[in-house]
């Protein structure tokens, strides 16, 4: 896409040169120039965030382990993982909001999205909210991340590995 938009103001640019018909009216080389890095500077400059939610809303913990208690909290936090292992992560956060989306993206090493989940959240007082994935095969031997993510921008990583 940004190629696309480059190529676009840079042919409009030279378009617009060659129908001038007089030398005068011709951009000059500087002009061009300028035109092509003002393209560049759009195309590399970074999509928007998603917003963050109203209030003071914050993620204090995100713990990984092979079970959560009656509250949702690991209670043994853990890096490496059995690959017939079921997986959570448990995130704890405080402060409150009008409304939000906490959700966990599990990764494989190569950066394929192994599952996704959300939650809608309207916090008042301090959560833990649980995720968790299964695999009815073992899981593949290798390294993994989950991103826990508030309206879709991700604001921890922790990362894992199965054996």
């Amino acid at each position: 896409m940004r190629h696309a938009q480059f190529a676009a103001v840079l042919f409009a640019s030279l378009a617009l040169a060659a129908c001038g018909g007089d030398d005068a009216a011709a951009p000059s080389d500087a002009q061009i120039t300028a035109a092509t890095d003002a393209a560049t500077a759009a195309a590399d400059a970074p999509a928007a965030l998603p917003p963050l939610p109203t209030g003071d809303f914050r993620i204090t913990s995100v713990n990984l382990g092979k079970a959560v208690d009656e509250e949702g909290q690991v209670g043994e936090p853990l890096t490496t993982f059995a690959p017939g292992d079921k997986i959570y992560a448990a995130v704890v956060a405080v402060g409150s909001s009008e409304g939000l989306t906490l959700s966990a993206r599990w990764l494989a090493a190569d950066g394929t999205e192994v599952a996704k989940a959300g939650q809608s959240l309207n916090p008042e007082t301090p959560t833990v909210t649980s995720f968790s994935i299964t695999n009815p095969e073992p899981w593949p031997v290798g390294a993994y991340q989950v991103e826990i993510a508030i309206n879709d921008r991700v604001v921890e990583t922790r990362t894992f590995e199965v054996r």
